[in-house]
């Protein structure tokens, strides 16, 4: 495929372009993003799902399957932090493309965060990877009010009770899981 690239800054005048780069011989993509100079696709690919190039169409990053086993959209958040959703799983990844400390540095950290079932009635359980075992819980109602709280070790089942065991109103919940190190992810749900 050949690329036509234009940048533009935040107030919309072009800065550079367009120019065309070779054929990068992507299998299909779904998104693509741009950050310091390289553009970035979720694409179609089994071993690497996530890819940057140079605007003269050089690889320059990926992300590994092991890290984002598939991906279909993506956005930066700033400069460290890239999202990737997952349609065939209905995950959302964040991913620390900078990381520091036992990871080593140049190593990917993906965040992720996925619930058993949802819509849910009875009880749902909540998994996650790439937290630390200081991670917490918190489930937030539509109005923005914790109701409930709990440590997280990669998996914790709710039942739909607030802190002071009384069971919440069927609605719309928000479950944040945070740690001091790797930031948080978010996973709305849906409680019937």
């Amino acid at each position: 495929m050949w690329e036509t690239v234009e940048r533009f800054s935040a107030s919309g005048y072009l800065q550079s372009g367009p120019y065309l780069f070779k054929p990068i011989g992507l299998p299909v993509f779904h998104d693509i993003g741009y950050m310091d100079g390289d553009i970035w696709y979720a694409c179609d690919d089994s071993d690497s799902p996530i890819k940057a190039f140079s605007t003269s169409g050089a690889l320059t990053d990926y992300i590994w399957n092991s890290v984002v086993p598939a991906a279909h959209g993506l956005c930066f958040e700033d400069d460290q932090y890239l999202w990737a959703s997952n349609f065939y799983t209905d995950e959302l990844y964040r991913i620390n493309l900078h990381p520091t400390g036992i990871e080593g540095e140049g190593s990917q950290i993906a965040l992720s965060l996925a619930s058993s079932v949802n819509p849910f009635s009875t009880s749902v359980t909540i998994q996650g990877t790439g937290f630390s075992e200081a991670a917490v819980l918190e489930i937030f109602d539509i109005m923005g009010r914790k109701v409930y709280t709990a440590s997280f070790n990669g998996s914790h089942t709710w039942s739909g009770f607030d802190m002071n065991g009384n069971q919440v109103p069927c609605g719309t919940y928000t479950a944040l899981v945070h740690d001091g190190l790797s930031g948080g992810v978010t996973l709305r749900m849906l409680r019937l």
